[in-house]
C-alpha cells in the first residue's frame, strides 16, 4: 500500500509542477466560474462540453497525513518546516465513552482539524494535487476545458478550498478518464466525491446520448448547476430578478431578531452597521444589484431605526438620502447600498488594470477587449451579468484614474493628470499652445518642468498645480494612478466618499438647499462629546428638530399643541428645553 502510495503521488505531482502556485481570490474565482457557464449556456456547435460540479464528502476529516507530508516535500518545503507542520497535526488524539466509561486514547491517520487557522492553508495545498492530475494528465485524454473566446485562454478547473468545478467534453471518453483521476485522488489522499451532491450542467448542443453516457460514467445523476456557487446564485442575470431576494430576507432577519429588545437608538446604529451592512457587501462585489433589491435594504435599516421595529412605521424625520450623509454634514452615515455597490464593483475594475497577468484578467480580456485597453471597452449584446457589473464599476474608475507622470507620454488636452484639479484635466485651451505631450513641458534631456513654458501654457491655476506634480524619475512609463489616495492606489473607501459626494450635491441643487442648517463643526463638537452614545444621538436630532413635540406632531398627529406642564399654547422643542419651567 505505502509502494502504492508513493507512485500515485509522484503522478499527482510532478517535478516540474513542484513549485507552489498561489490560488486566486474568491471574486476572481467567482468571475471565472460565471463566464465559463454563461459560454456554456449560449455554446452552438456539433460538440457539446459540461461542468462537473464536484462535492467532497467530509473534505477536511478525509485528509491522508501521509500523502499531506508528500505534498509538502514535493513542493519543496524545507524538511524541519515539513517535521513542524507535522507535529501539529499529528498531535491529535481521541478517546471514546462507551456505557459512561472512556475507552483508552488513540491516535488517528488521517483528517486536519475545522476551525484550526492553518488547516484552510493545508487543504489548498493538498488540492494542489487534483489540480496537477487535471492539468498534467487530463490534456492527454480529456478535452483541454472551455474557452470562452478565441483570444482567452483555456480553462479546465476550478479549484477553491473544497469546491472544486471541472469543465470537460460532453464524451464518454472524457468522462471516463475524469472518474479515473478522481478515482487515483481518492486514493492517494482519501478525498472522496459525495455523488448525490455533485451535479452536472450541460451546455445547450449536448445529445441526449452523450449527456447518459456521462452521467453514467461519473455516476452522477443530478443534471443542474445548483442554486449557489461559492455563496452566489448561479441564475444572476436578466430574467432572473429575484436571483438576489435571499439578501435583503437576510437583513430582515437580523432586524426581526432585534426587534423583540428595546434598544437605544446609539445601540440600534451599532448593530445596523456592524450586522446589516455587512450583509450584501460579498455579493456586490461580483454582481450589480437589481433596484429592487437596493431599495429593500433601505428600507429595512430605516423602519428599525426609527421605529425599533421592522414593520412599524413610525416617522421617519429624515429621507434617505440625508441619513446616508456623514456625520460631519448632518447624517448618520448609515450605507447607501447603491453606491456602495457600484465603489465595489469599481474595485473589480481597478484590479483589471493593475493585474492584467492574473487569470482573470486575460480571460475577460480575450473575451471583451482583446485589441483595446478596459477603460475603451465596450458593452456587448450578449455580455456576461459580472462583466455589465464591472462596467457599472468602469464608471466609477473614471472619475478619479489618473496617470502619474513619468516619461510623460500622457496627452495634455485629453489625459487625467493633474490631481489638484477637479477635472484632472487643464481647465482651459489656450488658443496659441502647439504643446500635446506633457514631455514637451519638461527641460529638453531631463524630467524637469520648464516653468517659463508652464506658466505661458496654462492659466495661473493651472500652472500651479502643474508645478506641484514630481515627475517619477524611474519610471518606465506613465503610470495608472487613483487620485483620491496618496498612495495612488483605489479604495472603496475614498470611492463611495466620491459618489456620496456627488448625490448630495445634486440633492441639494435640486432642493434648493444651500447648505445645512448646522454647519460642519458645530456636528463634530456634538459626536466628540464625553457622553454616552445615546445622549449624542439625542442632541444630533435636537439639533434637526427631529423630536416629537406638540408643534410638530399638530400637523398630522394630535389636535392641540398646549404645553402639559406649564399650559403654554405651544410646545415646541425650544420651549421644552429652555423655556418651560419644569425645564428650568
Amino acid at each position: 500500500m505505502a509502494n502504492r502510495l508513493r507512485l500515485i503521488l509522484d503522478d499527482l505531482i510532478s517535478e516540474e509542477q513542484s513549485a507552489f502556485v498561489p490560488g486566486c481570490l474568491i471574486t476572481d474565482n467567482v468571475l471565472i466560474a460565471y463566464e465559463c457557464v454563461h459560454f456554456l449556456r449560449h455554446k452552438k456547435g456539433k460538440t457539446g462540453d459540461c461542468a462537473v460540479k464536484l462535492d467532497m464528502a467530509k473534505a477536511y476529516d478525509r485528509v491522508e497525513w501521509a500523502y499531506l507530508l508528500r505534498v509538502l516535500e514535493k513542493m519543496g518545503f524545507p524538511e524541519s518546516w515539513c517535521s513542524l507542520i507535522m507535529r501539529c497535526v499529528s498531535s491529535v488524539s481521541f478517546s471514546v465513552r462507551v456505557n459512561g466509561v472512556f475507552t483508552e486514547s488513540f491516535k488517528p491517520t488521517r483528517g486536519i482539524r475545522q476551525g484550526d487557522p492553518i488547516s484552510p492553508y493545508l487543504f489548498l495545498l493538498c488540492s494542489e494535487g487534483l489540480s496537477c492530475m487535471l492539468k498534467n494528465i487530463g490534456p492527454l485524454y480529456v478535452s483541454r476545458g472551455v474557452r470562452v473566446s478565441r483570444n482567452a485562454p483555456w480553462i479546465s478547473h476550478l479549484l477553491f478550498a473544497d469546491d472544486c468545478l471541472i469543465f470537460t467534453q460532453a464524451s464518454r471518453r472524457g468522462a471516463d478518464r475524469v472518474a479515473k483521476i478522481l478515482e487515483d485522488y481518492n486514493k492517494g489522499s482519501g478525498q472522496l466525491v459525495n455523488k448525490h451532491k455533485s451535479a452536472i450542467f450541460f451546455s445547450p448542443n449536448c445529445e441526449e446520448e452523450s449527456k447518459e453516457a456521462v452521467k453514467e460514467s461519473l455516476q452522477i445523476t443530478t443534471e443542474a448547476l445548483g442554486e449557489r456557487y461559492l455563496g452566489l446564485p448561479t441564475a444572476a442575470g436578466r430574467g432572473f430578478s429575484d436571483a438576489f431576494d435571499y439578501v435583503p430576507a437576510r437583513a430582515r432577519g437580523f432586524v426581526g431578531g432585534w426587534a423583540e429588545k428595546s434598544l437605544s437608538c446609539a445601540a440600534r446604529e451599532v448593530l445596523l452597521k456592524a450586522n446589516v451592512q455587512a450583509v450584501p457587501t460579498y455579493p456586490m462585489s461580483c454582481f450589480l444589484m437589481p433596484p429592487a433589491i437596493c431599495k429593500k435594504l433601505p428600507s429595512a435599516v430605516s423602519n428599525y431605526w426609527w421605529a425599533s421595529a421592522l414593520d412599524n412605521h413610525k416617522i421617519h424625520w429624515q429621507s434617505w438620502e440625508k441619513l446616508t450623509r456623514s456625520k460631519h454634514q448632518g447624517g448618520m452615515g448609515f450605507r447607501d447600498f447603491s453606491l456602495f455597490n457600484r465603489a465595489v464593483l469599481g474595485k473589480q475594475a481597478w484590479r483589471l488594470i493593475t493585474r492584467p497577468e492574473s487569470l482573470c484578467a486575460r480571460v475577460l480580456k480575450g473575451k471583451y477587449f482583446p485589441d483595446r485597453d478596459l477603460m475603451s471597452a465596450t458593452r456587448k449584446r450578449r455580455c456576461s451579468e459580472t462583466w455589465r457589473s464591472i462596467l457599472a464599476g468602469r464608471d466609477v474608475l473614471k472619475k478619479g484614474l489618473i496617470k502619474r507622470i513619468g516619461p510623460g507620454d500622457a496627452d495634455v488636452w485629453h489625459d487625467n493628470w493633474i490631481p489638484g484639479s477637479n477635472s484632472f484635466r487643464p481647465l482651459i485651451q489656450l488658443p496659441s499652445v502647439g504643446v500635446e505631450k506633457v514631455k514637451d513641458l519638461f527641460v529638453p534631456g531631463t524630467r524637469v518642468w520648464n516653468e517659463e513654458l508652464v506658466r505661458q501654457s496654462f492659466v495661473p491655476l493651472d500652472a500651479e498645480e502643474i508645478l506641484k506634480i514630481k515627475p517619477g524619475v524611474n519610471m518606465e512609463a506613465d503610470m495608472e494612478a487613483w487620485a483620491l489616495e496618496r498612495n495612488g492606489l483605489y479604495t472603496v473607501k475614498s470611492a463611495y466618499r466620491l459618489l456620496k459626494d456627488e448625490q448630495a450635491a445634486g440633492a441639494m441643487a435640486k432642493s434648493g438647499e444651500v447648505q445645512a442648517s448646522v454647519d460642519g463643526s458645530s456636528w463634530k463638537l456634538v459626536w466628540k462629546l464625553n457622553v454616552p452614545p445615546k445622549v449624542r444621538v439625542f442632541w444630533w436630532r435636537a439639533m434637526h428638530n427631529f423630536l416629537p413635540s406638540k408643534q410638530d406632531l399638530r400637523r398630522h398627529v394630535i389636535p392641540e399643541s398646549h404645553c402639559e406642564m406649564c399650559g403654554d399654547p405651544v410646545e415646541s422643542l425650544y420651549h421644552i428645553v429652555f423655556l418651560c419651567p419644569v425645564a428650568k
